[in-house]
């Protein structure tokens, strides 16, 4: 869920930038291994339509490492997407809208911890000194709704959900390729 505070030099939105907390749901590798820190969002309107108005949008969430004791770090998630925002006549202040993306899944940690073993994990890594660093990727699409407190703060709610394209024993292990998220925030409208 994704809570956002808007301001506006006019009535016409060009820029939106806020700041949400990301919840990790679901069944999956990063609900147990992560908890969500803080993302960060920008979004730009390129053009408006009486039925939608589309934005691009670059998205950046970090979660901490929880998993292993003495063992810190932490994972970023990069976002660039396309928003479709559609504009009702009878509800005004609600935005919902429908997302569409990419995703960037970067992990770094520090196993510098001598209990710590990379013997037969799933999948399989390898140590860079005393920190492991591993990069995936893969699509992921959302959607959301914001309500506008004023003419420029908003709180917003939104879901995103990504499938990592991974490659040898865990391609296919469902557990290891989806991220979800639940994002709510606060953000600002320019």
């Amino acid at each position: 869920m994704s809570f956002y505070v808007g301001i506006s030099q006019n009535s016409e939105r060009v820029c939106d930038l806020g700041i949400h907390y990301p919840l990790s749901t679901g069944d999956n590798f990063m609900v147990f291994a992560y908890d969500g820190l803080i993302g960060l969002d920008f979004r730009y309107q390129f053009a408006d339509t009486k039925l939608i108005s589309p934005k691009i949008s670059f998205t950046a969430d970090y979660f901490n490492y929880n998993f292993v004791d003495d063992i810190n770090g932490g994972a970023f998630v990069l976002k660039p997407e396309l928003i479709g925002e559609f504009n009702l006549n009878t509800i005004p202040k609600l935005k919902p809208y429908v997302s569409i993306g990419y995703s960037f899944f970067s992990t770094s940690l520090n196993t510098a911890n001598p209990q710590f073993s990379f013997n037969n994990p799933s999948p399989v890594v390898q140590p860079n000194g005393d920190r492991f660093n591993d990069s995936q990727s893969g699509i992921n699409w959302g959607f959301g709704a914001a309500y506008d407190l004023t003419e420029k703060f908003y709180v917003e709610v939104s879901a995103d959900f990504t499938k990592l394209d991974l490659d040898g024993d865990t391609s296919g292990n469902r557990y290891n390729e989806n991220i979800h998220t639940v994002n709510m925030g606060v953000g600002i409208r320019f």
